[in-house]
């Protein structure tokens, strides 16, 4: 089969005759339709590897059984055996797998999942949005996580495909405002098209007026958003971590002393829980709920994959969300 093969760190080569997953007892041979490139795979694919090589990467994908069914695949396997499986919180478990960073994923045009893993795509969804599945769960555990509640303000930093889709899961659950934050006009225009009317710069002047958020964002991965996210939010407000910053943050002793005054609460958030969520996530996109489209910047062969991952990763070309066809 084609596939886009992790050798080691920075060594991914397109592979036209990798050897095709044989069937396994309780896996189910996914044919790959479409997969998405996370933001996640840029350093490992460039700069860190991955747990083991050569591994096949991607987590963010859809594709056909052979039954027929089009499903959307949810990367995490827990082990279903540890106390954090046991309180059914899987992103806890102490021994999982991962399809696409600890055994082979979707950047090729066949893999095993388990079935557990399988979601089923209304029939009328446009197939391409199934890359989606995956960070819209995980966006929709970011807002459960952060205690917002119908009507209250929210600010967003980071106009990315997450900080996107948590403002479209903000806007389903009753948010009263939603502002998005991005120093990129590019991010920003996608946000505006994705149906979010107030989008600003923080490098505007009148960012200062943005104040007294109820639950605020920080889906950018930077220190300096997560310090104006301190600044922006209520007394008694939310901070919600999402994003990862590759550096050291320092918390100035100004800003950390009002974080204590205003008595702000911060969350962290890693990955998804779709315990009970399936269900009602299906409702949602047969509902329409979710404007995908204006996400997509980039549809590319997996031919092109060695080409492509190394101009996102050295930020030669921009993108939301690119996606391998294949």
């Amino acid at each position: 089969m084609k596939a886009l093969v992790l050798h080691k760190a920075g060594d991914c080569r397109y592979e036209k005759n990798w050897p095709e997953p044989k069937p396994k007892k309780g896996l189910v041979l996914v044919k790959v339709k479409y997969s998405g490139i996370c933001g996640s795979d840029l350093p490992r694919m460039m700069m860190t590897g991955a747990y083991r090589h050569p591994i096949i990467c991607g987590h963010e994908f859809m594709g056909e059984t052979k039954k027929g069914d089009i499903v959307a695949v949810l990367p995490l396997i827990p082990c279903f055996k540890c106390s954090a499986c046991n309180e059914q919180q899987y992103f806890h478990c102490k021994s999982y797998d991962f399809l696409g960073s600890r055994i082979d994923g979707g950047f090729a045009q066949y893999c095993l999942v388990p079935e557990k893993n399988l979601f089923l795509l209304p029939k009328e969804m446009d197939k391409r949005y199934g890359v989606f599945i995956e960070p819209l769960s995980v966006a929709l555990h970011v807002v459960r996580n952060s205690g917002f509640k119908v009507g209250q303000k929210a600010l967003i930093f980071g106009a990315g495909a997450i900080g996107i889709l948590i403002g479209m899961w903000l806007k389903i659950f009753g948010a009263r405002q939603i502002t998005i934050v991005d120093l990129r006009k590019e991010s920003l225009e996608i946000a505006f098209k994705s149906g979010f009317n107030e989008v600003v710069n923080p490098q505007d002047k009148h960012f200062q007026k943005y104040q007294d958020y109820d639950v605020c964002f920080e889906a950018a991965g930077s220190g300096l958003a997560l310090l104006s996210a301190l600044e922006k939010a209520k007394r008694c407000g939310g901070v919600t971590v999402v994003g990862r910053d590759t550096k050291d943050i320092n918390i100035p002793h100004n800003i950390f002393e009002s974080f204590m005054r205003k008595e702000i609460s911060i969350y962290g958030c890693w990955g998804y829980n779709n315990t009970g969520e399936n269900e009602f996530i299906y409702q949602m996109l047969k509902e329409n709920r979710f404007n995908f489209e204006p996400l997509i910047t980039h549809t590319i062969a997996l031919s092109e994959g060695e080409k492509t991952i190394k101009q996102m990763f050295n930020k030669e070309i921009f993108f939301c969300k690119a996606i391998f066809a294949i």
